[in-house]
């Protein structure tokens, strides 16, 4: 390693640990909470807040909407399927939107295909990244008479009641989360300290009541030597959105696990993990501010969650799955010519990413909920031939 990079890294490692005990309000030991969430959301060190590239080619990882715009579409068909078979306030509620991409592809394909709907359509945007709220705006100015932009929840609560379709799609995996470890003798939580040039790991009896609460009241049981993460940032922005709710469908889509399988031995060392130029990192604390920092979810917990705010569980699958269900193959064109590099072609190999198991899809579940309505059998997707192609 050249001299002049050791240099930038250790100033850059600097930096960072004086964010953190900004952040922190101390100096150490830290929670995996506390490191993460200077990691990804400081306003001068946060992985979030920074204005590099972090989506597609270019970033460090790839979404479903980056696949095709197809995906949205089949979204978009699936939305005017709610709102066409309940009386749900006709809006959009999209939390962490990134780049814009879905939420623009959503748009057009209603406006070409639902003109009734889509005259009536209100697209609401909550995005936590200031850089990403420019480009949101931008990319959405065709459209700017049905979109409004939010910074936080609290924002648009101050304006709308979420009511309407309320989705997200890699919200919560993106949350700071706490790391516990079981022993013997009961929970220890996972801490970091910084020896001088490297952050690592120390282990301490777990302290903290509301987390000792989050395990009594949702688990998991673990064996002796599993860790696992919690997220009480998930369970207070669930509450926050829901006691503001009167109906609406919750679409999560995320990956997660259920309480039975964290005890699976691949699972031993827990699921928090980095991304950097496409590349999984395992080790999480290795360039803080420089990568991603994600974790899975526990459905079990978000079911309790939600079901202690009146939802009921509509659908819970893999996103391969959902999407045959919503149709997508409805998008599939016949190719007028055999040139492998034309809209058709890329369309129809698109498609068959998107609905391949093994593919970006098998890794994702899609959970559907409803609040104050109640339309389940009528949609679309319990009735139509998912493989019908017209």
């Amino acid at each position: 390693m050249s001299t002049v990079l050791t240099y930038f890294l250790e100033e850059t490692m600097k930096q960072f640990l004086n964010a953190l005990e900004r952040k922190a309000g101390h100096q150490g030991p830290w929670t995996f909470y506390e490191f993460m969430n200077t990691a990804l959301y400081d306003e001068e060190m946060g992985y979030y807040t920074n204005e590099r590239t972090k989506l597609g080619k270019e970033g460090d990882f790839y979404t479903s909407n980056h696949v095709h715009p197809v995906f949205s579409h089949a979204h978009g068909r699936f939305f005017a399927d709610i709102f066409d078979a309940s009386d749900l306030n006709r809006r959009i509620i999209e939390i962490g939107s990134g780049d814009g991409r879905f939420a623009l592809e959503v748009l057009t394909y209603l406006e070409k295909h639902h003109e009734d709907l889509f005259n009536d359509i209100s697209y609401c945007v909550i995005e936590a990244s200031a850089v990403h709220r420019d480009i949101i705006k931008e990319k959405l100015t065709k459209y700017d008479e049905h979109v409004e932009i939010f910074a936080s929840l609290k924002d648009y609560q101050e304006n709308h009641r979420m009511n309407g379709i309320i989705y997200s799609n890699e919200l919560f995996d993106a949350m700071p989360v706490h790391v516990v470890e079981k022993s013997k003798e009961g929970w220890n939580e996972v801490l970091i300290q910084f020896n001088g040039e490297e952050f690592n790991e120390i282990s301490s009896p777990c302290q903290n009541p509301a987390l000792l609460e989050w395990l009594s009241s949702f688990g998991p049981e673990l064996e002796p030597g599993f860790r696992t993460e919690l997220n009480p940032d998930m369970k207070g922005w669930l509450e926050k959105a829901l006691e503001n709710t009167d109906k609406a469908v919750l679409m999560t889509v995320d990956y997660g696990y259920r309480n039975d399988e964290l005890n699976h031995p691949q699972r031993r060392d827990g699921s928090l993990r980095g991304y950097r130029a496409h590349e999984l990192i395992h080790n999480p604390l290795e360039t803080p501010g420089r990568m991603d920092i994600t974790s899975h979810i526990q459905w079990d917990a978000y079911d309790a969650i939600t079901k202690a705010y009146g939802c009921s569980t509509v659908e819970h699958l893999r996103q391969d799955q959902f999407l045959l269900k919503a149709g997508i193959f409805r998008f599939l064109q016949e190719p007028k010519e055999m040139d492998p590099f034309s809209d058709t072609f890329k369309l129809n190999r698109a498609i068959q990413s998107l609905v391949t198991p093994d593919g970006i899809s098998g890794a994702f579940q899609v959970d559907i909920k409803s609040k104050g309505t109640d339309f389940h059998r009528e949609l679309g997707i319990f009735t139509e031939d998912p493989y019908r192609m017209t």
